[in-house]
């Protein structure tokens, strides 16, 4: 009989996944076993598995201490036993999913499956001491440019004539999206959010340098009171072809005197909401993505705000996931989510975000999460 031609890569990878007891067993001594963190902000973090349990949560005393709201204190404990991995739940908050799949108590970590808590992934890997040091100092780098850019977004606005507050979750440790708020002069309050297509380092450096072009007004001859000004300068000045194919969505808006002025390009409208009808209004200028062509003149509208509202920004990682039923969430659903939790006066953007994540099968955003909520007060003077 002919034997089949199908054939495995004959790499230390494939072998130390396919068979771990050969593994242990065989190796030379610098092949160790770890736990790799794959998503979430700790991104990369390693640990390697020994006899001694490992526990996992936010507080700074477990082995493997992952900071996340959505992780418990102590949030659970893996063990290896007689060859075997063991992950016990400690009746965590949110709780700990094998490959999406929740567990009660304790359960067996198989070597191919996913380990997910809160915004985080986890998985196992067999690798060899060196090669895990070189990763390290990768995923250090990594890291630092993520903190890099978390670095560069706003603090919140905790007073004022507008106040302002956020969530930001990249999928990965690098993400597409980035916003921006600031006072322009003494009486224009620039706000906007821009999503890169796709994720990861290049798009993240793509967002970044269209973050400096706004934040330091390079863009020569436009009046950044003028959201349509920004939007033709920008696209004129990052078309996609230049961009290894990369565009991106921008909602841009500026309020001044009680009057809100705004040009979107591809994305998603902005949500207002009037604190005493509770009703919400769609802000959007039906445009393309930036980027895409340049036989596109932008537009912008204004509208003058009722005494008391609420603005939400958001990318559309904020909608485009997957439910626990095993559908896809719409754009609706979201809109209707904002409408009822304004009804029982819950806006903050780290509430909602967890509402979102309870029931979505993988308990983590599968894009970049970034949700905006800045209120606009009747006592509007400067």
């Amino acid at each position: 009989m002919a034997q089949s031609s199908e054939s495995h890569p004959e790499d230390s990878t494939y072998i130390m996944s396919r068979y771990p007891e050969l593994v242990r067993k065989n190796l030379a001594a610098d092949v160790e076993h770890y736990i790799v963190v794959v998503e979430g902000t700790e991104r990369g973090r390693k640990l390697e598995i020994g006899l001694t349990p490992i526990t996992i949560g936010r507080h700074g005393d477990n082995r493997l201490s992952l900071s996340d709201p959505f992780i418990s204190g102590h949030h659970c404990t893996v063990t290896f036993e007689e060859g075997v991995i063991w992950v016990t739940d400690r009746a965590s908050t949110n709780g700990t999913f094998i490959d999406g799949i929740r567990i009660t108590g304790r359960a067996v970590w198989p070597i191919s499956a996913s380990l997910q808590m809160g915004n985080h992934v986890l998985r196992q890997e067999y690798r060899r001491r060196e090669d895990i040091q070189h990763s390290v100092d990768l995923e250090d780098e990594l890291h630092r440019a993520a903190t890099y850019v978390r670095m560069l977004l706003p603090k919140p606005l905790p007073s004022g004539p507008v106040t302002a507050t956020w969530q930001f979750l990249p999928c990965a440790g690098l993400g597409g999206d980035i916003f921006d708020y600031f006072w322009l002069d003494a009486e224009h309050f620039v706000v906007y959010l821009l999503d890169v297509c796709g994720h990861g380092v290049g798009a993240a450096l793509h967002s970044v340098s269209v973050f400096n072009l706004l934040r330091r007004r390079f863009l020569p001859d436009v009046d950044f009171t003028r959201p349509m000004q920004v939007l033709n300068a920008l696209n004129k000045t990052l078309p996609m072809e230049s961009y290894a194919g990369m565009y991106l969505t921008l909602w841009y808006g500026v309020y001044h005197c009680g009057t809100l002025t705004f040009a979107s390009a591809g994305h998603p409208p902005a949500l207002l909401f009037d604190d005493h009808q509770e009703r919400c209004v769609h802000l959007l200028t039906d445009h393309p993505p930036i980027g895409i062509t340049d036989q596109v003149d932008y537009r912008e509208m204004a509208m003058a705000l009722p005494p008391e509202c609420r603005l939400y920004l958001y990318s559309d990682g904020a909608y485009e996931l997957t439910t626990e039923a095993g559908e896809l969430w719409s754009w609706s659903e979201f809109v209707d989510l904002l409408e009822k939790k304004a009804q029982k006066g819950i806006w903050q953007p780290a509430l909602i975000s967890q509402e979102i994540l309870n029931f979505t099968k993988a308990k983590q955003f599968e894009d970049d999460f970034s949700l905006l909520a800045l209120n606009f007060r009747a006592d509007r003077s400067y």
